[in-house]
């Protein structure tokens, strides 16, 4: 009878879920057998947002052409199978610290944390148990201005070798009456640490599988980048824009600057919004299209990457190879190695202190070469 019930209950709740505009479906099992769900959110004016438990993951967002045709502009994977596998990183959120760290080691009031280096003797995002290979815990709501869901991850002390238990939240929320959803972070610690979180969704605005960035046009309010070294480890300098290929202050194509920046775009712009500011940063347009995407955050940088490391023979969930060139991250952070540079905006965060941070990505229609 008690088991009746709470099926009834159940059904009730999923019925009412839907209603709202949020289906839950089974996505598969992980090969540790830990289920995954996938949650497809849908407003009032059609856009879809899905994603799924498995790295608290994006896989879709249906966005509108000038036309009013809707096309998925996420680039994701066909299956469970092929995300468990994957080195990509598609849509998933990163952890604890997004980038690259020198020496794997870091020096937090005078005490040394040693990480665990890769084969080039770096730290970067996590690895080699990073949050983008674990399943999330989800729970889904509905409110007055938006639906979505919050994903929360509990990180021990010692986890990745960095000190501290941290309580980690992501919260996806899709608005009803626009085209635009957000990500809210928030966490806490146990003991001093350092933190540094993004999502590293891929996007391409004239459609997950159109693999060109050609009729890109992009305008990011950044003033200055990151200098890097032949390992794309900070130097410490962060010179100004002006004259290089890194000046997005005026619309402009990556296509048409990727001869002039070896290897393709993989660079931190820092923003010229005063620190902690949340602020309109970047408009990304696609001129064919008409698709445009408008990038707000309270972060001070994103590493602009245009999936130079792809070659084709990773298959999307379109049935297409995905392409070098053919899209592009955004991916609103603090910089890589802050730990080890002073002058870079602060990763540290305390017992007692409360980090958050949001970023937006609302879209709207150009017109026709616009």
């Amino acid at each position: 009878m008690r088991l009746a019930l709470l099926a009834a209950l159940g059904a009730a709740s999923a019925s009412a879920l839907a209603a709202a505009g949020i289906q839950v479906q089974p996505y598969g099992v992980t090969a540790a057998g830990q289920p995954v769900q996938k949650v497809v959110l849908e407003n009032a004016r059609g856009m879809r947002l899905a994603y799924i438990d498995y790295g608290a993951t994006l896989v879709q967002a249906d966005v509108a052409d000038n036309q009013g045709r809707r096309r998925n502009v996420i680039l994701s994977l066909p299956d469970l199978a092929a995300f468990e596998q994957t080195r990509g990183r598609y849509g998933a959120i990163i952890g604890r610290y997004a980038g690259r760290i020198a020496n794997a080691r870091y020096t937090l009031d005078g005490q040394t944390v040693q990480l665990v280096a890769n084969g080039k003797g770096m730290a970067i995002h996590g690895d080699p148990d990073p949050y983008d290979k674990r399943v999330w815990q989800r729970k889904d709501f509905e409110d007055a201005d938006s639906l979505g869901s919050v994903y929360t991850l509990h990180s021990p002390d010692g986890d990745q070798h960095f000190p501290g238990a941290l309580e980690v939240s992501v919260t996806y929320r899709l608005l009803r009456q626009s085209d635009e959803f957000r990500i809210e972070y928030q966490a806490s610690t146990s003991k001093p640490t350092v933190l540094n979180l993004t999502n590293h969704v891929y996007f391409n605005l004239a459609g997950a599988a159109a693999n060109t960035l050609a009729g890109h046009r992009f305008q990011i309010a950044a003033d200055r980048y990151l200098e890097t070294d032949n390992l794309r480890i900070p130097t410490g300098a962060m010179p100004p824009v002006d004259g290089t290929p890194f000046d997005f202050r005026r619309a402009a194509s990556v296509s048409e600057r990727l001869a002039s920046v070896p290897g393709g775009y993989d660079h931190s712009l820092l923003f010229s919004k005063p620190l902690g500011q949340y602020a309109t940063v970047a408009t990304i347009t696609d001129q064919a299209s008409g698709r445009r995407m408008e990038v707000g955050t309270s972060e001070p940088s994103a590493q602009l990457y245009t999936v130079n490391g792809f070659d084709g023979k990773e298959v999307g969930s379109e049935g297409v190879g995905y392409q070098r060139h053919g899209a592009f991250a955004f991916e609103t952070q603090h910089l890589p190695d802050s730990p080890n540079h002073a002058n870079f905006p602060s990763t540290a965060l305390y017992p007692g202190q409360l980090f958050r941070s949001q970023t937006s990505f609302r879209f709207t229609q150009a017109p026709p070469g616009g």
